[in-house]
C-alpha cells in the first residue's frame, strides 16, 4: 500500500453504533455483536487467516464484526450498496487495529473524507493520487427539519438556503471534536422516503444529495434511526429540506 500521509489511529469505529442502537440498548448490542461473530457461515479472511471480518445475513445494512487473535477487535453498521462516486485518493488514514481505514480525497474537485468499510479487504490496493470507483451511503447522528435561512453572498448579498444542497465538516464550528468522515449538511430529500431494517431496528431512508460539483449529483441514502430524528420529521416528504449531522461510509465498486 501506498505510504499513508496520515498517523494511524488509536481505536475503532465501534462507537458509531449509536446511530441505530440507544444508549439503553447496549447489552443488546454486545450480544449481536457475538452472535454476528459466531455464527457467520463465510467469514472474510485477512492478515494470512489470522483475522476475520464476520458479516450478519441483512440488506441493505448489515453488521459487520473484526475478530482479530481471537478477540472482537471493532464492530459497526455497514451499508451495502448506493450510489457510486469517483473519487481521487489523496490521503490514506488507517487505524491501529491494523483492519479499519478512511480515505480523503476529491470528488469532482470537492473534497471529501469517508470510513472505508472494505478497507481490510482492499487498503493494500490504493494508490494516492489514482481515482477509484466507490459506493457510498450515510448514517446520522441527527437529522430534522432546516429552518429558513439565509446567508451571505459576494457583494454582502443574501441568498436562501431553501433547495441547497451543502455540506461541510462537523469540526467546523462544532462544539466537540469530530472526525474526518462526519459531517454537517443541509440538502432536500430527492425522492420518496423508505424503511429498512438492521438488527431488529427500524430505519428511515432519506435519499439526499450533499453537492453537485460538475453537475455530478454526490447523492447517498441516509439512514436515519427514530431516536436520531428531531420531533419536526414526522411527515416530511420530497423536496423537504433536511438539516443535521452524518457519518459517511463506502466502499471500492467491484469495477475496480
Amino acid at each position: 500500500m501506498t505510504q499513508p500521509t496520515l498517523q494511524p489511529k488509536e481505536g475503532g469505529h465501534g462507537d458509531h453504533w449509536g446511530c441505530v442502537f440507544r444508549s439503553i440498548d447496549e447489552s443488546a448490542l454486545l450480544d449481536l455483536i457475538v452472535d454476528v461473530a459466531r455464527n457467520d457461515p463465510q467469514p472474510d479472511q485477512f492478515d494470512g487467516g489470522r483475522g476475520m471480518a464476520a458479516h450478519s445475513m441483512e440488506a441493505p445494512m448489515r453488521v459487520c464484526v473484526f475478530v482479530k487473535n481471537r478477540q472482537i477487535a471493532s464492530a459497526y453498521p455497514d451499508a451495502l450498496g448506493g450510489p457510486v462516486w469517483a473519487i481521487t485518493v489523496k490521503e490514506l488514514a488507517p487505524w491501529a487495529n491494523g483492519v479499519e481505514g478512511q480515505i480523503v480525497g476529491e470528488c469532482h474537485g470537492a473534497t471529501v473524507a469517508f470510513f472505508d468499510t472494505h478497507f481490510y479487504a482492499n487498503g493494500d490496493k490504493y494508490k494516492v493520487g489514482e481515482t477509484y470507483n466507490f459506493y457510498m451511503s450515510a448514517f446520522t447522528y441527527i437529522v430534522g427539519r432546516a429552518p429558513d435561512a439565509e446567508v451571505e453572498a459576494d457583494m454582502g448579498a443574501k441568498v436562501s438556503l431553501k433547495g441547497a444542497r451543502a455540506y461541510m465538516s462537523a469540526n467546523l464550528g462544532a462544539t466537540q471534536a469530530a472526525d474526518v468522515d462526519d459531517y454537517w449538511f443541509h440538502s432536500p430529500i430527492e425522492s420518496e422516503v423508505l424503511l429498512a431494517e438492521l438488527a431488529g431496528r427500524r430505519l428511515w431512508v432519506y435519499p439526499i444529495t450533499l453537492a453537485i460539483p460538475d453537475d455530478f449529483e454526490m447523492s447517498v441514502p441516509l439512514y436515519a434511526a427514530e431516536h436520531a430524528m428531531a420531533p419536526d420529521m414526522a411527515g416530511v416528504q420530497p423536496e423537504d429540506d433536511l438539516e443535521g449531522y452524518l457519518w459517511l461510509q463506502g466502499y471500492l465498486s467491484a469495477e475496480d
